[in-house]
């Protein structure tokens, strides 16, 4: 029962963590048809897209309060920490962030993003890394 509960859990955490984040679709590109830079804020936003300053870029235009930006990022990094040793791996992370593997240039944008978190450039993401 235990094992399930926690399946239950982890899955609705990772529903919430996908559901109110200004991320781009699996071609790289924002519900208002703008090319993502990865992530589709009107500001800048955590490394997994998420707690953005502003609002995300849609076809509507408005975007209601975040619930998730009251959630510890934590929460997403303990989630893409599929190791769960602390480090997110750039495999790991586009892994997490659904990157297409066959599309070279949409990886190559979420690489670039993953860098640009990696403050002391060696190769991982640490969770003193992960704010906006």
């Amino acid at each position: 029962m235990k094992y399930i509960t926690a399946l239950v859990v982890a899955a609705t955490a990772i529903s919430a963590a996908h559901a109110f984040c200004c991320d781009s679709n699996s071609k790289g590109f924002c519900k208002d048809g703008s090319e993502g830079t990865p992530c589709c804020a009107t500001e800048s936003c955590n490394i997994f897209c998420c707690n953005c300053d502003g609002s995300c870029r849609s076809s509507k235009r408005s975007f209601a309060a975040d619930p998730f930006a009251s959630k510890p990022v934590e929460e997403a990094f303990a989630l893409a920490d599929a190791e769960g040793n602390g480090k997110i791996t750039l495999p790991q992370y586009l892994a997490f962030m659904r990157v297409p593997k066959e599309d070279d240039e949409v990886k190559a944008v979420w690489a670039a993003w993953f860098n640009k978190h990696d403050k002391n450039h060696d190769g991982v993401i640490t969770p003193d890394e992960v704010t906006a």
